[in-house]
């Protein structure tokens, strides 16, 4: 995607004036414009690819009330479609409504959501990321030069000209292991996916920086059969159930909890960096008296953990509601980061 195209770049391509090419492209009433004229200035837009910023022209006349939520995962996992609740609820109650983009790109070279903030579909917009999915550089530039009200979620990003929304991975792993360490353990294994994010890289930071402390205890870094290509496979279960390849991926995920449980001993901990992992821990040797952890729970009905991190899911969206409407208010950007301090420790397992 190149610069974004302007109503300058038009005329000169046409060898008109701007407002000639404004007439045009608004049906501009009381406008004496030649048939070549107007065919050149329309041969120009899509040779151009120019779209019309609807936005600057709608905000003269009225307030969008819709905000724009770019996310491209399956809304239904859990942690997905709690957060996106939250938008929705608190939006509601300000009097907006929700447009869903999946980020794509469209034939003239611009994202969904850029495109629905120049055509004046949406007001402002809230970026979700996802295994180091962030806004591109291109649509950050023209969403910028817009001074667009823009919150990018999880994103792990600096940034001036928007807002940020992050969690607080590396002291919620130092919480939970150090909730972990207070049962004894002799051997910590700390069960990730073999995927390399920011998100991933701080939760390791914090149980290393906890296993520090603690050097009578050692540390296991072991890694599930689980990479950015195999995310959608294993996240079906939530809406079409079993696959063969879902089953297959389990059958090695299984088979990798049993090779790590092989290097403990009764007494021994696992924390596992995602949510409903300590399951299939159990399962593969279901005798083992471990202590499990899971660094993010999303309330499934089903837990294996002795203690597992509650993911604020649903308080995360009303944060990026309060704050895009914030920046559509005219406020200045801000960074927040959400604290995981809700540590849950189950007292009866439903196993």
């Amino acid at each position: 995607m190149g610069r974004h195209t302007t109503l300058k770049d038009v005329a000169q391509a046409a060898g008109v004036t701007t407002a000639t090419v404004s007439y045009v492209i608004n049906n501009t009433p009381g406008q004496t414009i030649s048939p070549k004229t107007r065919e050149r200035v329309l041969e120009a837009v899509a040779e151009l690819g120019y779209m019309p910023n609807a936005h600057a022209r709608t905000l003269r006349s009225r307030r969008i009330s819709c905000v724009g939520v770019v996310i491209h995962k399956n809304l239904a996992v859990p942690r997905y479609s709690q957060m996106v609740y939250g938008i929705q609820e608190r939006l509601e109650q300000r009097g907006y409504s929700v447009l869903l983009l999946g980020n794509t790109v469209g034939l003239q070279g611009y994202t969904d959501y850029v495109s629905a903030y120049l055509e004046g579909q949406i007001g402002g917009i809230i970026f979700i990321g996802t295994e180091d999915q962030t806004p591109d550089p291109d649509s950050i530039r023209i969403l910028q030069n817009e001074h667009a009200p823009l919150v990018v979620f999880n994103c792990k990003q600096d940034a001036d000209t928007y807002s940020t929304v992050d969690y607080d991975y590396a002291g919620g792993a130092r919480l939970i292991a150090e909730r972990v360490m207070s049962t004894g353990p002799k051997r910590l294994l700390y069960f990730e996916p073999q995927i390399d994010t920011e998100q991933e890289r701080q939760r390791e930071q914090g149980i290393r920086e906890v296993a520090s402390a603690h050097p009578d205890v050692e540390l296991k870094i072991r890694q599930a059969p689980i990479t950015k290509d195999r995310i959608e496979i294993w996240d079906a279960h939530h809406f079409v159930g079993d696959t063969e390849e879902g089953i297959r991926l389990t059958e090695r995920f299984i088979e990798a909890c049993r090779q790590a449980l092989d290097e403990l001993e009764d007494g021994d901990a696992v924390i596992a960096s995602w949510a409903t992992w300590t399951h299939y821990f159990r399962k593969a040797d279901p005798d083992k008296k471990i202590v499990y952890a899971e660094l993010a729970n999303n309330g499934e009905s089903w837990m294996a953990a002795n203690f597992y991190t509650r993911m604020p899911n649903y308080g995360a969206g009303t944060t990026c509601a309060d704050e895009v409407l914030s920046l559509i208010g005219g406020s200045t950007p801000q960074s927040r980061l959400i604290k995981l301090t809700n540590i849950v420790t189950v007292t009866r397992l439903d196993l």
